[in-house]
């Protein structure tokens, strides 16, 4: 369809229309626009105020998105019909553009499918560290098309959610308590039970490392270095980086002090979070 035809249906809306009551028009329409908002605005105000403390900040962010999506849609038809202007009649003037949109409301469609199994399924929620496939980050909001998502390094992800739904999704921190793993080399002249025992007092005395579920101790091989150790220990979420600074500088100096040599292989978070909390924006 030639784009004159698109041009002459607009013009032809306003070639009969004086001027100074095509202005009083406008003028009414954008009046009851703003109208609109303020009420819409109004009403997510208390709405927001009356479910405070009951929904949860993802449904909180649905809800208001919703409150939001309503005053577009509302004030979108109003104009159309203060105009005089019927939907059909653009849609078939604008035949190419139609098939345009229809390519793309097929993936969104798609994609709003796949929101609405993610809120039913509620693998993760606002706030919540996530990994999908090697993408880890915050979770800023979970709309209708996508999931967005906040990096460590403060980088803005934004991932559909149909890829979400077919790819594995790593909830970090769904759990409370998380483990952390020092994994090191003692020789082969070195005591593993004086390591142990070395390693077990430390666990007791951190004031970061939980008591429940207790440190476990391993000897996970034999190379020709030495014996290859890994050590467990769990930790409330929120106290990762307090418990990994106070616990490998205490290791550090009491096998100093007790003469142990070692060489370290990794200190990791089961799961990833080794990066620690993301810095404000």
């Amino acid at each position: 369809m030639d784009i004159r035809v698109i041009t002459n249906f607009f013009s032809s809306l306003f070639a009969e229309t004086h001027p100074v009551d095509l202005a009083k028009r406008l003028a009414t329409i954008a009046l009851t626009v703003l109208f609109i908002f303020v009420v819409f605005n109004l009403l997510k105000i208390i709405v927001m105020r009356a479910t405070k403390g009951k929904l949860t900040e993802h449904r909180t962010l649905m809800l208001r998105r919703s409150i939001q999506y309503a005053a577009w849609v509302i004030a979108v038809l109003f104009v159309f019909k203060s105009l005089g202007i019927d939907s059909s009649a653009i849609l078939g003037a604008a035949g190419i553009a139609g098939v345009a949109i229809g390519f793309a409301a097929q993936t969104s469609m798609s994609n709003v499918i796949s929101g609405l199994f993610l809120l039913s399924e509620k693998p993760c929620e606002v706030g919540d560290v996530i990994t999908v496939d090697t993408t880890t980050g915050v979770v800023l909001s979970i709309d209708l098309l996508s999931v967005k998502l906040r990096t460590f390094d403060n980088l803005f992800i934004r991932i559909p959610n149909e890829t979400i739904i077919r790819t594995n999704l790593t909830n970090i921190t769904r759990f409370p308590i998380r483990r952390l793993e020092v994994a090191f080399t003692v020789p082969h002249r070195e005591s593993v039970d004086r390591v142990r025992a070395l390693l077990l007092a430390l666990a007791e005395e951190n004031l970061f490392c939980l008591k429940n579920p207790a440190p476990l101790f391993a000897i996970t091989g034999l190379d020709t270095n030495g014996a290859n150790l890994s050590f467990f220990i769990w930790f409330d979420k929120s106290k990762f980086l307090d418990l990994k600074t106070s616990f490998l500088e205490s290791m550090l100096i009491a096998f100093k002090d007790n003469g142990i040599a070692f060489s370290a292989r990794r200190v990791a978070v089961e799961g990833g979070l080794d990066a620690g909390p993301p810095r404000p924006a």
